[in-house]
């Protein structure tokens, strides 16, 4: 028993290890040697627990998708008005990036893989279908605005989320960007407005 949960922490470790070096580096440039010293493992203790620089990919990439799927699938089938929907969509992704160092580094992977096929990462597509969706009931029920394409709308959320994560990781710890929460304040504040003038 001892050992197992030995064997679990380690494993969290790694994961943690490489979320860091993901997020910094990228995919091609990611090291397994610089990951293994992080946590101070040897390079073969790494591979018992990831046989390659793939799998640990693979591993950060399948926990960003159980997560976004979890807040996906919440925002289609919620008894929730619209606009509650959409703004538990877009808060929780929020949340889920600013304070989740595995899923940061894993959306970092699903873009960069996204722009080496040359097509749109599935998380980012499919939040924007979503959003496209939800952006049209709330406007329908004529909470926002109606003027406004739904699709532009749904891609200016999609836009303002994605900027508030960038910012956020080009600021640094000490002068952090704008949050989430921030930017949709402002952006419903907009669009609100003029549906009620």
């Amino acid at each position: 028993m001892v050992k197992q949960a030995r064997a679990l922490r380690t494993h969290d470790r790694v994961l943690d290890a490489a979320a860091y070096e993901f997020a910094r580096y990228g995919y091609v440039n990611a090291n397994l040697q610089r990951i293994a010293d992080r946590i101070g493992l040897t390079k073969g203790a790494l591979y018992g627990h990831f046989s390659s620089k793939e799998k640990l990919a693979a591993a950060l990439t399948e926990h960003l998708s159980g997560s976004v799927r979890t807040l996906l699938h919440e925002a289609k089938t919620s008894p929730e008005p619209a606009t509650s929907r959409l703004e538990a969509l877009v808060l929780g992704l929020g949340r889920l990036f600013e304070t989740d160092p595995r899923a940061q580094a894993a959306l970092r992977l699903e873009v960069e893989a996204a722009r080496a096929a040359d097509t749109v990462a599935p998380l980012l597509s499919d939040t924007h279908g979503i959003a496209l969706e939800l952006v049209g009931e709330v406007q329908q029920g004529r909470h926002w605005d109606e003027e406004p394409p739904a699709d532009a709308l749904a891609g200016l959320i999609v836009a303002a989320f994605c900027t508030a994560l960038w910012t956020g990781a080009c600021a640094g710890p000490d002068r952090p960007g704008p949050s989430v929460a921030a930017m949709w304040g402002v952006l419903t504040r907009v669009v609100g407005t003029r549906a009620s003038a």
